[in-house]
């Protein structure tokens, strides 16, 4: 790339402000684009002016998601979105409804959904929306019924939504909120509508890099608890328990990839992009500011909406499955993240939790034993045999 430099510009009492963004070594920037005053603090007050004006920003961070899905027909094509009332959820939303895709929206928020329907994309007959509170498996379980009984099938899920910033709170089912409403309900939706998927389907857990900083002991990962994933109150941090619900969501991935094997669904965990600038970071006055103040390095929204919609529609991940993205390339999760054997025990766990809390038939594990032909044997052994499988399948 040539030597560039990058200018802020817009206007703030009348008067045009610039200020320098990004500079590659060599270049240089006339005297003129320097800050309309020598002071710093004006400089920065001018600067947080021009970031809460919603100021365009020049960025260098990859393709609108428009770009990704142009000349691909999704026509007669159905995606489940949850969290698709705003953000990086409303951008794919769009994105896949001017495409000529089915989506339906599962969100809360029904006002804002309607709203989005009647105001917002071009092909409102093609949106339908399901009211879901993933804070509630009540609410989770209702929402599958309707789908169930509403619709035909569903060749993507992308499992969107999420909370970020939240002061410890328990749900109704007794569980951490960020736990629940980032993971563990998003699961139980997957595991409710899962007979509606295509023989291509696929499933996209929106991810983060954050999951790169959990560190588990090896007492941890040998045997998960509860309390390890649903963080108790002296435990508790806000980011801490994000970071482990994104884990969990690969996690995740992995154990599905191998239980999909050559049915040919497919499922990804795609990382959108570090502090875009959403409602995600609304619960917390300090994530505001940061994440308002790095807008102008950030990726826009419709950028962070690039790569779950990659992951989701893009024929060249046809054949692959169980992998990590950002940026629409493919991207190594952290060594925990690799855990095979972990991911089969936190499924595990998240069987126990959910048993705990609602009428749940484990009809995945024993489809899975009656066609591996492994019934009889103890858990280690089959979970060792399809670990083995599965690595010598993607390899």
């Amino acid at each position: 790339m040539s030597n560039y430099s990058v200018v802020i510009e817009g206007r703030v009492d009348d008067k045009v402000v610039r200020v320098p963004w990004c500079v590659t070594p060599g270049s240089k920037i006339d005297k003129k684009y320097i800050g309309t005053s020598p002071k710093i603090k004006n400089v920065l007050k001018s600067y947080w002016k021009l970031v809460e004006n919603n100021i365009t920003f020049i960025r260098i961070h990859g393709a609108p998601v428009d770009q990704i899905t142009n000349d691909i027909d999704l026509t007669n094509k159905t995606c489940l979105i949850t969290g698709a009332n705003n953000g990086i959820g409303l951008e794919m939303t769009k994105c896949l409804n001017s495409n000529g895709c089915n989506v339906l929206m599962a969100s809360r928020n029904s006002y804002a959904a309607n709203n989005i329907i009647k105001y917002v994309v071009e092909k409102n007959d093609l949106l339908r929306f399901y009211d879901i509170n993933l804070a509630s498996l009540k609410s989770v379980k209702n929402c599958c019924n309707a789908i169930l009984k509403n619709e035909q099938k569903i060749d993507m899920v992308i499992l969107n939504a999420g909370v970020f910033g939240l002061p410890w709170t328990l749900t109704e089912d007794g569980l951490e909120t960020t736990f629940q409403v980032n993971y563990l309900s998003q699961i139980y939706l997957l595991m409710n509508i899962e007979k509606l998927l295509t023989p291509d389907a696929r499933v996209i857990f929106v991810s983060s890099e954050s999951h790169r900083n959990v560190n588990w002991t090896l007492h941890n990962t040998l045997a998960p608890t509860e309390d390890l994933v649903s963080l108790p109150k002296n435990k508790y941090t806000s980011i801490k328990a994000y970071n482990i619900s994104k884990l969990c969501g690969i996690l995740a991935m992995h154990y599905l990839g191998y239980r999909w094997l050559n049915t040919g669904k497919a499922v990804f965990c795609a990382h959108p992009g570090t502090f875009v600038k959403t409602s995600l970071c609304r619960n917390w006055w300090i994530y505001e500011t940061l994440y308002t103040l790095m807008k102008p390095f950030a990726k826009s929204i419709s950028q962070a909406a690039s790569t779950p919609i990659y992951c989701a529609i893009s024929p060249d991940l046809k054949g692959l499955s169980a992998l990590y993205y950002k940026d629409c390339q493919r991207c190594e999760e952290s060594d925990l993240a690799k855990d095979l054997h972990l991911s089969f025990r936190m499924h595990d766990l998240t069987q126990d939790i959910l048993r705990e809390r609602v009428k749940f038939i484990d009809d995945s594990v024993n489809m899975v034993l009656k066609s591996s032909g492994l019934q009889d044997q103890p858990k280690e052994i089959i979970n060792d045999n399809l670990v083995s499988n599965y690595t010598g399948q993607i390899q």
